[in-house]
């Protein structure tokens, strides 16, 4: 996670919530991108990701009516609620027994609250975390360069206006086994919602990687 002061903030409103919710057992704070904002760090990169990238399918049929401002999910062993924080979206999982009653009231004065001190003190722009979980895929093709991956474009134009440049030309990827490597990258063609939450790696770097296709792997932005 960022020192940004924001994500401090961030983490400490989810922390006060759980305080005085004990039936939450897990928070994350997102964009709707896909990008962490704040949360648990305890959780899996591969779970984190697979929870954004099953909310952000949600939210596109949602946008197709309105928009998805709550959302409730009553599990076996526990509830799963949604909710839209000014521009990003909490995320919290709780215990079966939880008063989600309560638990709305509690977080839509505890978050909003936070993020109106924050832009009383300093003006400066909310930045999620750059690094993005994202699995592996091959990128085969006779004119593919083999020397550059390729990533979403939404996730690469999101990048840019967080670094407030024109592109992103480079990332750094790393490894589960903690292997780090740099490279040029691209925007995947003609990408869609089934590329969404993929990085298109060739195969001489998949080997310098030590990554194989449907692997997760962090990926962030070389400034």
């Amino acid at each position: 996670m960022s020192v940004d002061p924001y994500t401090v903030a961030l983490n400490n409103a989810l922390t006060e919530i759980k305080n005085i919710c004990p039936d939450v057992t897990r928070s994350f704070i997102f964009t709707k991108e896909g990008a962490m904002l704040a949360g648990d760090t305890e959780v899996a990169d591969e779970t984190l990701s697979k929870l954004l990238h099953s909310f952000q399918s949600i939210a596109e049929k949602a946008d197709k009516v309105g928009g998805l401002n709550t959302l409730l999910i009553n599990a076996k062993n526990g509830k799963v609620y949604v909710s839209q924080v000014n521009d990003m979206y909490l995320a919290i999982t709780t215990s079966k027994n939880a008063d989600i009653s309560y638990l709305r009231s509690v977080t839509h004065v505890i978050v909003p609250t936070i993020l109106k001190l924050l832009k009383d003190i300093t003006p400066t722009p909310l930045k999620p975390p750059p690094s993005q979980p994202l699995i592996v895929d091959d990128l085969t093709g006779l004119f593919k360069r083999q020397d550059t991956v390729e990533i979403d474009y939404e996730i690469l134009t999101q990048w840019s206006r967080l670094l407030n440049v024109k592109s992103i030309n480079e990332v750094e990827i790393e490894s589960v086994d903690g292997t780090i490597g740099s490279c040029k990258v691209k925007a995947i063609d003609n990408s869609g919602k089934e590329s969404r939450g993929l990085i298109r790696i060739p195969e001489k770097i998949c080997q310098i990687l030590k990554v194989k296709k449907g692997e997760l792997v962090k990926v962030k932005p070389v400034s």
